[in-house]
């Protein structure tokens, strides 16, 4: 390849590896995946590494070295998009298209329209009312876990479109999902205000993180695992954080349910 034609396929590979990461992919997946499309053009001296932030992805041949590091802030999960992203880094390995091409795939997949909304808090509803029903609410408990999972959806999409930091944003959600049920039980109807809480708020777990590092371990990257780690427990910090201040001011304020 000429100089210009590797520097494009080595931002493409950039971009698609932050993709990946920033929608839920496990590192050494991401550092895998782009060692092999960088291999399906030809290239041997690879060097691949990457952590949550950044990515930083060398080739050599034998006229010179070209390196690209790339910065990586925020991340979510997105199941569809990532298993698009993995279904172009396959066909980029098989068929070898033309990095215009592989460009310009990418687009449409990032471009690509996501579920509608609708679908969105209805699934956030639903997953709540029925983590209720697991842990033992009743009807009337999963209808207010409804509610609370809607308040989720709503909290988190607009704390993601102020830009706020992931402890703020999962500390006012944790604040917000109590304020409905306790508001609920102070009015004097009979819910179960623990299981409301519980159930809903296992919508905020981040389950794909723990399994990220538990996956991290096993495969030896354990600097991810620890930075993983590190914002699994923010995470927990802030909901607990988000719980204890209407349920502590309630109890101040209005006495023990």
């Amino acid at each position: 390849m000429k100089p210009e034609e590797t520097e494009q396929l080595l931002s493409f590979c950039s971009e698609m590896s932050r993709q990946l990461i920033r929608n839920g992919a496990e590192i050494y997946r991401v550092e895998e995946s782009a060692s092999r499309m960088l291999a399906a053009y030809g290239y041997q001296d690879i060097e691949v590494f990457a952590i949550p932030p950044c990515i930083i992805i060398t080739i050599r041949d034998d006229v010179r070295n070209y390196t690209r590091s790339v910065r990586i802030r925020g991340s979510s999960n997105n199941l569809d998009r990532l298993d698009r992203l993995n279904d172009l880094c396959r066909l980029v390995c098989a068929q070898r298209p033309s990095v215009e091409e592989a460009q310009a795939r990418l687009r449409q997949v990032m471009e690509a329209p996501s579920y509608p909304a609708w679908i969105s808090y209805l699934a956030h509803g639903f997953a709540a009312a029925f983590f209720t029903l697991f842990w033992g609410g009743h009807a009337g408990d999963a209808a207010i876990a409804f509610l609370c999972g809607l308040t989720i959806k709503r909290t988190v999409s607009s704390m993601s479109r102020m830009n706020a930091n992931i402890f703020f944003t999962y500390v006012c959600t944790s604040m917000l999902l109590v304020l409905v049920p306790l508001i609920l039980v102070y009015l004097g109807l009979s819910v179960h205000l623990d299981k409301i809480v519980i159930g809903a708020i296992m919508l905020l777990v981040p389950g794909l993180a723990i399994t990220n590092v538990m996956r991290d371990v096993l495969s030896g990257d354990f600097v991810t695992a620890l930075t993983k780690f590190a914002e699994v427990l923010i995470v927990a910090m802030a909901i607990a954080i988000g719980i204890a201040i209407p349920v502590g001011f309630a109890r101040i304020l209005l006495g023990a349910p």
